[in-house]
């Protein structure tokens, strides 16, 4: 049931160096504008000194839950453990680096008094983002484009109904992703403009090899594309090898014209065993995240909460 206005969930991980800035904003603009509020950090089991940071952060206000993981699970993970514990009216998200600052939220909150949209996304104007970030950020948004004129455009800078972070909340399975989860329960989403925070702290939540990670488990496990692609790719080449393999069997019986085809037989068939093997592993890795869902695997373990 809720009892304030607005829960603020934050993610945190590796951010000693924003926590005490970043609680303070957020503290003074909800202060300032009268609105009953709480604040939830979930630290994603940070390597830093965070959660003894966290603790103290505690210690100065009571309208702050903390919840420590027992491992690292992922920022969309450590979002809906907060959205678990929120019971403001309103949920929202912020990043840990302050690259939102606190003050846009009021952005996203008269944007869904006018509109009552169950969803707000604050869309940056211009993001600061390294060159590979970016470039993997736009590829997925352009491969999401394909299954719904919604999907890509999401950030993690977010305002939500309650009743839609309870829904989130009592249903994930085990693969996370918020923005593609708020699909499947509401059409109802409005966008506004923001801005990005110039004095961020960039800590680099994902490097290369988890930034080509995070965004392949988005393109597999969040859409259909890759199937789509495997079956019009299976189509396509069944149709051209029974046009081939038919012309080649009437010149062979019509017109008794043989012809010397080894080398092109065994590039023919290296080239469909290692579509089929790709295929498969596509395959594979969708069963392997099914499998994953049927066992019931956690997306998250709170190891501590000081509420």
């Amino acid at each position: 049931m809720s009892i304030v206005d607005y829960s603020i969930v934050v993610p945190v991980y590796n951010a000693e160096g924003s926590l005490d800035v970043l609680n303070k904003s957020i503290c003074h603009f909800f202060e300032s504008k009268q609105y009953s509020y709480e604040i939830i950090y979930v630290n994603d089991s940070s390597i830093d000194r965070s959660w003894d940071i966290l603790k103290e952060i505690k210690k100065t206000n009571a309208c702050i839950t903390i919840i420590n993981f027992s491992k690292n699970f992922g920022q969309h993970a450590a979002t809906m453990c907060g959205f678990k514990h929120a019971k403001g009216k309103f949920v929202v998200t912020l990043d840990d680096d302050m690259e939102a600052h606190p003050n846009e939220v009021e952005k996203l909150i008269l944007s869904q008094q006018k509109s009552n949209a169950d969803l707000v996304y604050g869309v940056y104007r211009k993001l600061n983002q390294s060159f590979l970030r970016r470039i993997l950020t736009n590829f997925y948004k352009l491969i999401s484009k394909v299954e719904g004129s919604k999907k890509g455009k999401g950030s993690s800078f977010r305002l939500l109904k309650y009743s839609l972070a309870k829904k989130l909340s009592d249903n994930h399975k085990h693969f996370v992703f918020i923005d593609e989860l708020c699909l499947w329960y509401t059409s109802n989403i409005d966008f506004v403009n923001t801005e990005s925070n110039k004095e961020f702290i960039d800590k680099r939540r994902y490097n290369i090899a988890s930034l080509f990670s995070l965004t392949t488990n988005l393109i597999m496990f969040s859409s259909t594309y890759p199937l789509k692609i495997v079956t019009n790719i299976g189509m396509a080449l069944a149709t051209i090898n029974f046009g081939i393999g038919t012309y080649f069997l009437i010149k062979k019986i019509f017109y008794k014209i043989s012809y010397d085809g080894y080398a092109s037989l065994i590039v023919s068939i290296l080239f469909s065993t290692g579509l089929i093997i790709f295929c498969i592993g596509i395959l594979a890795q969708y069963i392997s995240k099914l499998l994953k869902t049927t066992n019931n695997a956690p997306s998250y373990s709170e190891s501590e909460v000081i509420c």
